[in-house]
């Protein structure tokens, strides 16, 4: 009876949460001065009451041969939008970005900045997605915009998925246009 009990607690976690991991190219672009990494990887979970949780765990900012530890961007309790076999999801937030645990980077400047403004739209499916992130610091001492943007390998050759309106940007009226889909306006 033990063992049919403890499956069944183990078969109900599993279905609770589901997490897709993509790896791709992540631009970070602040203040219009850009740098790429290739094979960065982000995890969506699926949350057991049908949020979703979307984590860029040990961020680490590369440019110019250099290296800065940024952490982790967590953001929890998204509420997508499913249409056309895509999953948007879209929010606008302050978050805190905790340190990594990469080794060998000692110093992590997420956790100095506090709360930090973040703007995330994304499309994704099963094997693809696409993500941008506005955090506009203009009004901190950082005096810094910085936009993230995430793309999986297979959609970086392809035309830009999920851009609904065809503006050459995945971004908050490509969610407008799935809403407006779903709601048949």
């Amino acid at each position: 009876m033990k063992k049919i009990a403890l499956l069944f607690v183990a078969a109900m976690c599993s279905m609770a949460m589901t997490a897709t991991q993509y790896v791709g190219k992540l631009t970070v672009s602040i203040n219009g001065v850009a740098s790429s990494q290739d094979g960065v990887e982000v995890t969506v979970t699926t949350n057991a009451d049908g949020t979703y949780h979307f984590a860029l765990n040990n961020f680490v900012l590369e440019e110019d041969g250099d290296s800065y530890g940024v952490g982790n961007i967590d953001i929890n309790n998204l509420v997508p939008v499913k249409a056309g076999g895509y999953t948007a999801l879209a929010v606008t937030r302050n978050i805190e970005i905790e340190a990594g645990d990469v080794e060998g980077v000692d110093f992590w400047l997420g956790p100095m900045l506090g709360e930090v403004p973040i703007a995330l739209t994304s499309i994704l499916n099963d094997t693809d997605a696409n993500v941008h992130i506005d955090i506009d610091m203009m009004d901190t001492a950082l005096q810094q915009v910085i936009v993230v943007d995430f793309v999986t390998d297979g959609v970086a050759t392809a035309p830009l998925r999920g851009d609904l309106n065809n503006s050459g940007i995945v971004d908050v009226d490509d969610v407008n246009e799935i809403i407006n889909i779903i709601l048949n306006k």
